[in-house]
């Protein structure tokens, strides 16, 4: 990771190694790169080879799957591939996890805390996890990329907006967002944190400067920062809020309660 201070940080995963994911049980497991830390952000890219299986499992914090490459099957639930996305609640027991025969790539997004890997067979969910998904229609979803629809994004204050595909909707919330060459967006703030995935093209904030396909930021609720600035091609990426629903206030309308990034 480079470019971090307390309020915000860039990761290109690329400057990372792959390591294999530390199994405390000795099970077999499969290489990671591990992103962010301490309280935000908590991201694996993970990389299972062919065919390999991991058995019913849950995790602490409730979870994304963004897929990038190949094929997962998942018990009761069928197939993903890329430009799927998957959440779960913390504490739904799922699985089994099978690659399909290229193997499959995907980062896994934690929102709160470590991702964390808790064997059914071995570790019980706590009741208060039990009780917190009884709250749930559902404990786990999936959505898309191309079953979504783009739409105007609908600013309060009327200002020019990009279309935004809403892929998750109900904490979490993910958005899918192009930016022609020509838009520029000023500088703003959302009320909670979030995490950017620049997915095609590349893109300026501020004095941050150019964020490349691949690379994710990630910036803490209340701070403003930009102008944002898509390269000659555009740019198009995915935005997590954390929390809570990805509210825009342009700085110089709502000053931002924490100040600036940098």
């Amino acid at each position: 990771m480079s470019a971090t201070t307390e309020h915000y940080g860039r990761i290109r995963p690329g400057d990372v190694a792959w390591e294999m994911f530390h199994d405390p049980h000795g099970r077999p497991t499969t290489p990671v790169r591990a992103f962010g830390g301490g309280e935000f952000p908590h991201i694996l890219e993970a990389q299972f080879p062919p065919n390999f299986h991991a058995g019913d499992h849950w995790h602490p914090f409730d979870t994304i799957y963004i897929f990038t490459q190949g094929e997962m099957r998942v018990g009761g639930e069928g197939s993903y591939g890329p430009g799927d996305i998957r959440w779960v609640k913390a504490g739904h027991v799922y699985g089994p996890e099978e690659a399909g025969p290229e193997g499959v790539t995907f980062f896994l997004v934690a929102l709160g805390g470590n991702v964390g890997l808790n064997w059914a067979d071995v570790f019980d969910v706590p009741q208060e996890l039990k009780d917190r998904l009884a709250t749930f229609e559902r404990p786990w979803g999936r959505v898309n990329i191309d079953d979504v629809p783009f739409v105007p994004f609908d600013d309060p204050a009327g200002r020019p907006t990009q279309p935004v595909q809403a892929l998750l909707t109900d904490d979490p919330y993910l958005l899918r967002v192009k930016f022609v060459p020509e838009y520029v967006a000023g500088e703003h703030w959302h009320p909670n944190n979030t995490i950017y995935f620049i997915t095609e093209g590349r893109m300026m904030f501020g004095d941050e400067g150019w964020y490349e396909t691949g690379d994710i930021r990630w910036v803490i609720g209340g701070h403003s920062y930009g102008p944002e600035q898509p390269g000659s091609e555009g740019v198009t990426f995915l935005l997590i809020s954390v929390g809570g629903e990805i509210g825009l206030n342009w700085s110089d309308l709502v000053p931002p309660p924490h100040g600036t990034v940098l």
